[in-house]
């Protein structure tokens, strides 16, 4: 009896997921400073993508992000992507990222919605060696090359 007792208590405690040690939530907007694309039959176009914004975070400070992707699109129906990401905080921190999302065309002439999820694969300063993930859910409005872009991030970090 004592058994069973210890292993439900065991179970209990062993299924309470662990806690992040921060959770790091920012707004960054970013323009497409390049965009190479190339057709590639059936309706699809490939590319790379730069992506240079400004971060701002939940408590008021701002700091810098910059992304590298690609992306496998449908021209008005939407796209498939990944790459990765520095955020950059006031203090030189920098928080770096790996991401896949998708991007869907809602109606023409409305804005492009995105999400995805977000995997910490390191940083500098307080972020060095940090681990986790998070998501993260925004819209575009245009395209390449004037297309501007806001993504709603919350990363869950550990140290």
């Amino acid at each position: 009896m004592s058994r069973i007792i210890l292993i439900c208590a065991l179970v209990g405690i062993l299924s309470v997921p662990a806690k992040a040690d921060e959770t790091v939530k920012w707004r960054h907007v970013h323009h497409y400073a390049s965009n190479q694309s190339q057709q590639v039959g059936n309706g699809h176009v490939v590319g790379v993508v730069r992506l240079p914004g400004i971060a701002f975070f939940s408590d008021g400070t701002i700091g810098t992000s910059l992304v590298i992707g690609t992306y496998d699109a449908v021209p008005g129906s939407g796209s498939t992507g990944g790459g990765y990401y520095t955020v950059t905080f006031a203090d030189g921190s920098e928080l770096w990222l790996t991401y896949t999302g998708e991007n869907k065309v809602i109606a023409p002439g409305k804005p492009i919605k995105a999400k995805g999820t977000a995997i910490v694969i390191g940083g500098k300063g307080r972020y060095a060696e940090a681990k986790g993930e998070g998501t993260f859910e925004g819209e575009a409005t245009g395209g390449a090359p004037d297309g501007i872009q806001y993504i709603d991030n919350v990363i869950n970090i550990k140290k």
